[in-house]
C-alpha cells in the first residue's frame, strides 16, 4: 500500500521543475507511505513513490521498480492477492524474479503479457502507472470496483497523476479552484466522491479505468464493467440448491479471507456487531492466529462494542475498544475532511479515522473489513423497497389493473426503477433531474434493469438491479471513505468480499438467495450462522450509528462562511439553512462538512484552527 505520483511531458523532456513537482507530490502523500520514498525519471516521464511496506519489506522491493532489462517501470498502490499464482505462471514462461514482492509480479505481468491481458487477471485492489519504454507508452489503471484511487490533471504541456487530489494541487501550474457544480451534486446526495473531484481540472480515474497515454494523447477505456460481464441467463436459469450455494459461498469467502491475510506486517480486523465484519474476523483467525479486532465505542448514543465483544469472544480474538467522545470528534472532524477531500456525509467518517489512528499506534498496518457484502448480497432496506415498487406487475396484483395501464406505467418507471432513483412520479420532473445531475450514474439504472430482462419477475429484476447499481453508487462512497481515512493513519484497509470470484458469484445469484422471508443477505447469513453467534446473525441491521449530539451546535460555522458565497445564497437564507442544519443531522453533516472543506482547501485554514472554531460554535449554542 503506497502513494504514487507522476508527470508526463507531452513534448519537451522532463526538467527541474517537473522533478520538483514530483517531490512536492510525494511529500503531500507522505501519510500513505511513511516507510520509504524514491523517484525515477527518463525522457518525458518522472515518477515518485511513497511506500508502506507490507509484502516483502526488503529494500529490493522498493519502487519505482524497473524490469531487469530496464525497459519497463512501475509505481503501484495496493495489493494483487493472487500474485503467487501469477508468479508461478510467469516463471513457467521463463520470467525470473529478484524479490518475493507482489509489485514485481505486477510489473513482470504487465511487461511480459501487456496491460490489456495482464490487468484483468489481477485479483485485488490497485491503482498503478506502468511505463513501457519499448513503445514509449504510459498506462494508468485502477481496480475493477475502484478500491484504490487515482487523480489526473491535464495541462497544455503535461499530464499529472497521483493517489490524491492534494498531491496534484501541489504542482506549480495547477490552480486550486473549486467546482461549484460538484458541490451542488454532493449537497443533492449524489454519489460522486470515488470518481469525481471537487477541484476544477482534476479528473479521477473511474473504477476499472485503463488509460493509455502516448504521443497521440490519452485513450480512455475500461477493462471491466458489470454491464459487460453480467449474464442474466445464468440468473434466470439457476437451479442450484440452497446447500450447494451455501457450500460454494463458504469456500469462496474462506479462500478470499486467506488471500487477504497475506502480509509481512501485523493484521487486525474492524469488527462491528454485524454479520459481515464478524464473519471476516472469525475466518481470519484461522490464517492469522495472532489476530486482534477493533471497534469504535462512542461515548454518546448507541455503541456496537457489546455485539462486537460477543463475536470476538466466540472467535477467540482480543477486542480493542476505541473510545470517541464529543471533544475527540470535533478535534478529528477537520482532519477527516482534509483527507476525504470532500464534505464527509456521515459522522462515522470521523470514527473510522479514530479507529485507524489507534491501529497505527498499536503497530497494526493491515485492517480487514466487511465492506461490499451489503451491495453484493442484498443487505440494504432500499434494495427490498425497490422490489416493492414493482408489485403491481406481480401475481395476482396485475389481475386488477389494465394491460395498457401497466404498459404505460412500465415505460415511466423503468427510467427510475429503484428506490434510490433520484426522482419518481412525474416524467417531466424525473427527466430534468436525471439529465442535469449525474447522467452517467442515473441512466445506468435503466441500463442495468434492461440487461436483467431474462429475469421474468420485475420485482426480482428491480431488487437485483438495485444491488448492482449500488456497486457504482453507494459502495463507491464507502470505498473512497475507507481508503482516505485508513491511509490518513498509514493503515491499509482490505475488503475480502470484493474479490474477483466473489463478485462474479454474487452478481449472478437469483433474488431468492439474496432476499427471502423478509430477510436480506439470506445466503450470506446461512454461511455466517456456522461461524458467528446466532444472536448477531439474527439481529436487525443498524448500520454504524453515531449520535447526532456529536455535531450538535456546529451549524453556527455556516454563519459568515465560504459555502454561502460559493453557492451564491442570499444572506437572508443563511439563517434558514442554519435552522435546517440545527434540526436535521444529515443536512448538518453535509453543510458543515462542505464548509470545512472550503475553509481547508480554498481558504487554506489549518485543521487545528477549524477544530477550535467547531468547539467555539458548540459552546455558543449551549
Amino acid at each position: 500500500m503506497c502513494g504514487i505520483a507522476g508527470v508526463w511531458r507531452k513534448r519537451n523532456p522532463i526538467g527541474g521543475g517537473d522533478l520538483a513537482d514530483v517531490g512536492r507530490m510525494t511529500q503531500a502523500l507522505a501519510h500513505r507511505g511513511p516507510d520509504d520514498h524514491a523517484g525515477w525519471n527518463d525522457g518525458r516521464l518522472a515518477l515518485g513513490h511513497r511506500r508502506l511496506s507490507i509484502i516483502d519489506l526488503s529494500a529490493q522491493a522498493r519502487e519505482p521498480m524497473l524490469t531487469a532489462c530496464g525497459q519497463g517501470v512501475l509505481v503501484y498502490n495496493g495489493e494483487v492477492y493472487n500474485y503467487r499464482s501469477l508468479r508461478g505462471t510467469l516463471e513457467a514462461e521463463g520470467r525470473r524474479f529478484r524479490t518475493v514482492s507482489d509489485a514485481e509480479v505486477v510489473l513482470e505481468a504487465l511487461h511480459h503479457w501487456g496491460p490489456d491481458k495482464a490487468i484483468p487477471l489481477f485479483d485485488g485492489m490497485f491503482s498503478l502507472a506502468y511505463f513501457d519504454m519499448r513503445t514509449v507508452t504510459l498506462w494508468l489503471a485502477r481496480d475493477r470496483l475502484g478500491i484504490k484511487p487515482m487523480s489526473v490533471a491535464e495541462t497544455p504541456e503535461r499530464i499529472l497523476f497521483a493517489s490524491e487530489d492534494k498531491a496534484v494541487l501541489a504542482c506549480d501550474d495547477v490552480a486550486r479552484a473549486i467546482n461549484a457544480r460538484e458541490i451542488t451534486l454532493r449537497l443533492a446526495w449524489q454519489s460522486r466522491d470515488s470518481s469525481s473531484s471537487l477541484f476544477e481540472g482534476i479528473e479521477r480515474l473511474p473504477p476499472a479505468g485503463l488509460w493509455k497515454i502516448s504521443e497521440t494523447g490519452i485513450e480512455k477505456r475500461h477493462f471491466w464493467h458489470v454491464l459487460d460481464v453480467l449474464d442474466a441467463a445464468r440468473i434466470a436459469g439457476d437451479t442450484a440448491s440452497d446447500a450447494e450455494r451455501v457450500a460454494s459461498l463458504e469456500a469462496l469467502i474462506q479462500d478470499s479471507v486467506g488471500l487477504h491475510c497475506i502480509a509481512d506486517a501485523s493484521v487486525a480486523s474492524a469488527c462491528s456487531g454485524g454479520v459481515d465484519s464478524g464473519l471476516v474476523t472469525t475466518l481470519a483467525k484461522r490464517f492469522r492466529p495472532e489476530m486482534s479486532a477493533y471497534v469504535v465505542d462512542p461515548r454518546l448514543g448507541h455503541s456496537e462494542a457489546a455485539d462486537a465483544e460477543r463475536t470476538a469472544r466466540h472467535a477467540g480474538v482480543p477486542l480493542h475498544r476505541v473510545p470517541v467522545d464529543k471533544t475527540r470528534f470535533l478535534d478529528l472532524w477537520p482532519r477527516a475532511i482534509w483527507h476525504l477531500e470532500s464534505d464527509g456525509w456521515h459522522a462515522s467518517h470521523v470514527c473510522l479515522l479514530a479507529l485507524a489512528e489507534q491501529c497505527r499506534a498499536d503497530g497494526i498496518k493491515v485492517l480487514l473489513t466487511g465492506e461490499g457484502a451489503d451491495e453484493l448480497f442484498g443487505g440494504y432496506d432500499w434494495q427490498e423497497a425497490s422490489m416493492r415498487m414493482w408489485r403491481p406487475w406481480s401475481w395476482p396484483a396485475r389481475l386488477f389493473r389494465s394491460r395498457s395501464g401497466l404498459a404505460r406505467r412500465f415505460e415511466r418507471q423503468r427510467d427510475a426503477p429503484f428506490r434510490t432513483s433520484v426522482a419518481g412520479a412525474r416524467a417531466w420532473d424525473r427527466n430534468i433531474v436525471l439529465r442535469s445531475l449525474s447522467p452517467e450514474l442515473n441512466f445506468l439504472q435503466t441500463k442495468i434493469f434492461d440487461r436483467l430482462e431474462p429475469v421474468a419477475s420485475l420485482s426480482d429484476r428491480a431488487f437485483l438491479g438495485c444491488c448492482l447499481h449500488d456497486m457504482y453508487s453507494h459502495l463507491q462512497d464507502l470505498l473512497n471513505r475507507h481508503d482516505r481515512l485508513s491511509m490518513a493513519a498509514s493503515v491499509e484497509l482490505r475488503v475480502p468480499f470484493l474479490e474477483n470470484r466473489l463478485i462474479d458469484f454474487a452478481i449472478h445469484l437469483p433474488r431468492r438467495h439474496k432476499y427471502r422471508g423478509k430477510q436480506g443477505k439470506w445466503l450470506l447469513k446461512r454461511v455466517a450462522e456456522k461461524h458467528i453467534p446466532s444472536q448477531n446473525v439474527k439481529a436487525p441491521k443498524n448500520g454504524f450509528q453515531v449520535s447526532s449530539n456529536f455535531t450538535a451546535g456546529s451549524e453556527g460555522l455556516l454563519r459568515g462562511g465560504l459555502l454561502r458565497d460559493a453557492m451564491k445564497w442570499p444572506s437572508a437564507s443563511v439563517e434558514d439553512l442554519i435552522g435546517l442544519a440545527k434540526r436535521d443531522e444529515p443536512s448538518r453533516l453535509r453543510l458543515v462538512g462542505m464548509e470545512l472543506f472550503l475553509r481547508l482547501h480554498a481558504a487554506g485554514e489549518s485543521t487545528g484552527n477549524l477544530s477550535e472554531a467547531l468547539h467555539a460554535s458548540v459552546r455558543q449554542t449551549r
